[in-house]
């Protein structure tokens, strides 16, 4: 008989060697909570992308109410300008670091292993986080997470599950007739950062 996988394990574990944990730590430059922000500045896919004046709400408001968390954002080297741009908009001086565009893929799975949180759009970063412990909060909107969700015990999903998603799917080659992707924007920040919140106090 066929099993169906457990989708609150994930099937690998990842495990940095401590020179590379060391690496990331001091790439980062602070102690103490860690929450990661992948606002995806250079997506391909537009339509998957939460607004980005949302990422920077969203990591205002973590600063204000958790005075111990720093933000790290990522993001791949073609989303650089993005990212610093979103960093210098939230503010916080030294409690917000990018390392867009400074790390491998290999250091951005080491940062999930000593980081909380990461809130991050549909993307390959929300299912590689599934390989470590962090909890994992991915937002979705075109696409469904019923089908394309992470895995992990710590994954949490956030999809507003409009009557129009998902319109995009392997079916229909990722193409899209939306212009305007109100499943993303339905998305809100207090939405989002209760999610955070809880997080944190877990």
């Amino acid at each position: 008989a066929k099993v169906s996988p457990n989708l609150n394990e994930p099937r690998h574990r990842f495990v940095p060697r401590p020179e590379e944990t060391e690496k990331v730590r001091q790439l980062v430059g602070r102690a103490g909570p860690l929450v990661v922000l992948n606002p995806n500045t250079g997506d391909l896919l537009p339509i998957r992308m939460w607004p980005t004046e949302r990422f920077v709400e969203l990591g205002q408001r973590i600063l204000e109410q958790n005075p111990n968390v720093t933000l790290v954002i990522t993001g791949a080297p073609s989303e650089q300008a993005g990212a610093e741009e979103v960093c210098r908009r939230i503010g916080g001086n030294e409690r917000v670091v990018s390392v867009a565009g400074r790390t491998t893929l290999r250091d951005v799975l080491v940062l999930y292993t000593i980081a909380d949180v990461l809130v991050t759009n549909d993307s390959g970063p929300g299912h590689f986080a599934s390989m470590t412990d962090i909890h994992n909060i991915v937002l979705f909107g075109p696409e469904t997470p019923q089908l394309f969700g992470p895995l992990g015990e710590k994954r949490h999903v956030i999809w507003a599950e409009l009557a129009c998603s998902p319109c995009v799917s392997p079916y229909n080659h990722r193409f899209s007739p939306c212009s305007n992707n109100v499943c993303m924007q339905s998305i809100t920040v207090d939405r989002v950062y209760r999610e955070v919140a809880s997080a944190l106090a877990s």
